[in-house]
């Protein structure tokens, strides 16, 4: 697609607009119209993988300093002095932080509690984790199974530094059995599986007509419409609103919100893209065609805040027969005191594969020059994962920060949080955990300019004689 001035495609501004099924489930729908930063603004990019690691081939420990906290430099570091699952990231060691030792304490309070204190709810790890990882809050207890409770991480950032004209956040990829983003308690984000879709999405566009002479299309008899198709919209909120309960309401003025945003967007002329080419070949692997968009994304300032959740990656890929069982004969088997060999080593090169990927999405990043230093020094790139291991451990969960976030983040390092803090968990399990994970979140606030948030979701977990504070930004990340 060429640079120029572009349009909201109908299709899109359409669904926008209803109150019908569904329509409530959309995001704020931005107009593109970015223009060049003489200061580059801060980015954030999550990066999702599935089913843990395993920490033994993932970590970069020092021999005997497990019960203590330390940190040391990565640049001295060969590539054969990196782990088997993160050599592929040794070329960006400059621009990373590998963080070693925190705990999914949210995921452990809310097993404790269904399984101890007789709450309702599903207590399947997979479930609760991937319900937990973004929202840090308890989960949605469905019929089936655990859901997303509240606001993800990512859009509580993006609605804050969400700019005029542009999308606040974009979710691309895949669900690993259920959805990690949510713009609600069992609200899940839009989401978009096909990279096509997603450039489309992002640009969210049509070119304008170029023949000032040609006679109206149905695209120019459709933007003429608009302003009269959001005055209904108005008159419709208008009417509906008084007859819902509390919850409904709520949502519903959630998307009036939506609705204004995108009023805003159509009163000011879209202008030029400058300083990006927002170009789309569909090659290469799926997760590489994310990594490509979302760099286009986030160079040309259409967001700011972006999510990439991973393919479940074929079993071709990482070295293992077809047909083989990725979630119970690989992940299953893959813990390390009494796993199969062949558990484990699967799940070293499923991990690997992923390394590579997340290496090839920082390539994307660091290629992009703003001002003396590149996108990627001015974007928190976070590799995060809903277990800490194929068995469904919570503790010793591996965390990769890439980037500087604007020069948040001391990257250059590797930092291990000592696991001295003795819980008793569900099931009657005992463990010796670090820092809550979901600490992480106020770092990644801080990094966005949001520096007045201490916690994000709960404040505190308690389960049994345990009490675990998710408050205050993790230490000795900057």
């Amino acid at each position: 697609m060429s640079r120029g001035r572009y349009i909201l495609d109908r299709r899109r501004f359409l669904a926008g607009l209803g109150l019908g099924a569904g329509s409530l489930f959309l995001p704020s729908l931005r107009l593109s119209g970015a223009r060049a930063q003489t200061s580059a603004p801060a980015r954030l990019l999550l990066f999702i993988t599935p089913h843990g690691t395993v920490p033994g081939r993932w970590h970069m420990r020092e021999s005997g300093r497990d019960r203590e906290e330390y940190d040391f430099p990565l640049a001295g570091l060969s590539e054969g002095q990196f782990s088997e699952i993160l050599r592929p990231l040794h070329r960006h060691r400059d621009n990373l932080l590998i963080v070693d030792g925190l705990a999914r304490a949210v995921t452990y309070a809310e097993e404790y509690r269904v399984s101890e204190e007789g709450y309702d709810g599903d207590i399947n790890r997979h479930h609760m984790a991937q319900a937990h990882l973004l929202t840090s809050n308890w989960a949605y207890q469905g019929a089936s199974s655990a859901r997303g409770g509240a606001l993800s991480i990512d859009q509580e950032i993006g609605n804050v530094v969400g700019q005029p004209g542009r999308w606040n956040s974009r979710v691309y990829g895949f669900n690993h059995q259920h959805a990690y983003n949510y713009v609600g308690s069992n609200e899940p984000a839009p989401r978009e599986q096909k990279a096509q879709n997603a450039f489309d999405d992002i640009l969210g566009l049509a070119p304008e007509p170029t023949d000032p002479n040609a006679p109206p299309t149905r695209d120019d008899l459709v933007r003429a419409a608009r302003s009269s198709a959001l005055d209904m919209a108005s008159e419709e909120f208008a009417t509906v609103l008084p007859r819902l309960s509390s919850t409904d309401r709520e949502k519903l003025e959630r998307h009036r919100a939506l609705v204004r945003d995108l009023e805003l967007g159509l009163s000011s002329s879209p202008a030029d893209i400058i300083g990006c080419e927002p170009t789309f070949t569909e090659q290469g692997h799926i997760i590489d065609q994310f990594s490509r968009i979302s760099t286009m994304a986030l160079a040309c300032d259409l967001t700011r805040v972006v999510t990439l959740v991973t393919q479940n990656i074929p079993s071709q890929e990482f070295g293992v027969d077809p047909g083989i069982d990725m979630h119970q004969d690989i992940a299953h088997e893959s813990d390390e005191s009494d796993g199969s060999t062949a558990g484990i080593e699967g799940m070293v090169n499923y991990n690997r594969v992923y390394a590579e990927h997340f290496a090839y999405l920082l390539d994307q990043l660091d290629s992009v020059q703003e001002g003396p230093g590149s996108l990627l020094d001015n974007t928190a790139v976070v590799w995060l994962t809903e277990l800490a291991t194929g068995g469904h451990d919570l503790h010793r969960t591996p965390v990769v920060i890439a980037g500087g976030g604007s020069g948040y983040f001391r990257p250059g390092r590797y930092v291990h949080f000592a696991e001295t803090h003795r819980v008793d968990a569900a099931r009657g399990h005992t463990h010796d955990i670090g820092f809550a994970q979901e600490r992480l979140f106020v770092n990644l606030m801080h990094a966005m300019g949001m520096t007045e948030r201490q916690f994000f979701g709960l404040n505190q977990v308690q389960f049994g004689s345990t009490t675990i504070s998710l408050s205050g930004p993790l230490p000795r990340l900057t």
